[in-house]
């Protein structure tokens, strides 16, 4: 059995050197369908790593919630319990309504939105930086109050020397410590048209971002918020603010779970089913453009057969038995489906290096636009597939010639 298995697939290569013009034209219809299904996968590969990182950048990494809370006696005992009630690190995301302004010398920067936060929101968010770095637990102790700026804000800032001459305030005007910018998204543009800073929650900014005090902090959701990062698997925002609401006596006496949001803040969820039906639809494309293609090879596999009717008869006649007559035959469209799909994996990576060579610039951080194992598997694999399929019917076919009949002709 083996030597006629080798001697089948010695025979098929063979006969697809002697028939280049067949095999180049078996190979186009693969080609197309092969290449149809490794784009589709490698469409919906680079189209989910882009919306998950658009949804870390903007909302947080899976999964996130968002924690809106009335007016708190004592922040310190209130991370705590958001830990405590399942959070894997939690960050204050709190947009003061304190009438903070900027200015960089005697220019006023108008509509400049401030988020008081932690360096803990690093954990939870996707902060691309452009320059320098995000805030430090060290930062805390800065005489000065440190801040983090958006690249959209940054453009409008001279900064030579570090932004010199950068000063914050509410009721006085403070120099400040710019450690970083980072890239803004589309949260960043909810405040305005003059770019976000980030100010670290510190004593040193405590007064401009608590004028009253934490307890009668005043933001644009109310009191204070909070951003929360738990395990992947977890989707309960009603347990957590049960747990949450518990233990609220710590930090707001006669806080309750009425008075306490939490909600889900990351699209992971959404993104999943999206791309579910996304992936769907373009799967469905490609399969009829990989049946056309199978098609194709089939009509071609039995006129070849019809055409080397005599070939085969000769193989016959020398003492070729009827498992080498078929592996012939359908190895034959297997090593043409397998060309046709290493010619198609190879136009899908030039064209991914291309499209990647021209929006590198608009892509988020760590997306690369290149095809992945999977649609290299799911490329050789489907290839190797539709020539076995396309070959067996004209397998059968070629064992059904009669010796006698084949010589005469």
């Amino acid at each position: 059995m083996l030597r006629s298995l080798t001697s089948g697939l010695v025979l098929a290569f063979a006969g697809s050197r002697a028939n280049v013009s067949r095999t180049i034209l078996s190979c186009a219809g693969i080609v197309v369908g092969v290449a149809a299904l490794i784009t589709v996968v490698t469409a919906g590969h680079v189209g989910e790593r882009y919306a998950v990182a658009y949804s870390e950048a903007n909302w947080g990494v899976a999964a996130t919630y968002d924690v809106n809370l009335p007016p708190v006696d004592d922040p310190a005992a209130l991370k705590e319990d958001l830990l405590r009630a399942g959070g894997q690190a939690a960050a204050m995301n709190f947009t003061p309504q304190s009438g903070i302004r900027m200015r960089q010398g005697d220019q006023e920067v108008p509509g400049v939105q401030f988020t008081v936060t932690d360096p803990d929101l690093d954990d939870i968010r996707r902060m691309n930086l452009t320059e320098g770095r995000w805030f430090e637990e060290g930062d805390t102790g800065s005489l000065a109050p440190v801040v983090v700026l958006t690249d959209e804000l940054a453009a409008k800032l001279e900064a030579d020397g570090g932004f010199e001459g950068l000063q914050i305030g509410s009721r006085a005007w403070r120099d400040v410590r710019v450690v970083g910018v980072v890239e803004a998204t589309a949260m960043d543009s909810f405040g305005g048209e003059g770019g976000t800073a980030y100010l670290l929650n510190s004593p040193a900014s405590e007064e401009m971002a608590f004028p009253e005090g934490a307890s009668e902090a005043a933001g644009m959701m109310g009191g204070l918020r909070y951003a929360v990062r738990v395990p992947p698997g977890e989707d309960d925002p009603e347990g957590f603010k049960e747990r949450l609401a518990g233990a609220a006596w710590r930090w707001a006496p006669g806080a309750g779970a009425h008075t306490i949001e939490v909600y889900r803040m990351d699209d992971a969820a959404a993104i999943d089913e999206a791309m579910g039906y996304l992936s769907l639809g373009l799967l469905g494309i490609a399969a009829i453009t990989l049946t056309t293609g199978l098609l194709g090879v089939l009509n071609v596999g039995l006129v070849t057969v019809r055409e080397r009717r005599r070939e085969l008869a000769v193989y016959r006649a020398m003492g070729a038995d009827r498992l080498s007559m078929f592996v012939v035959v359908v190895a034959e469209a297997v090593v043409v489906a397998l060309v046709a799909g290493v010619v198609a994996l190879a136009l899908c990576y030039g064209a991914a290096g291309v499209a990647h060579s021209l929006l590198a610039d608009r892509l988020p951080e760590g997306v690369v636009i290149t095809v992945p194992l999977s649609g290299v598997l799911v490329g050789l694999g489907s290839a190797a597939g539709v020539g076995l399929l396309a070959g067996i019917i004209p397998a059968w076919r070629a064992l059904r010639i009669s010796v006698v009949a084949g010589l005469r002709e």
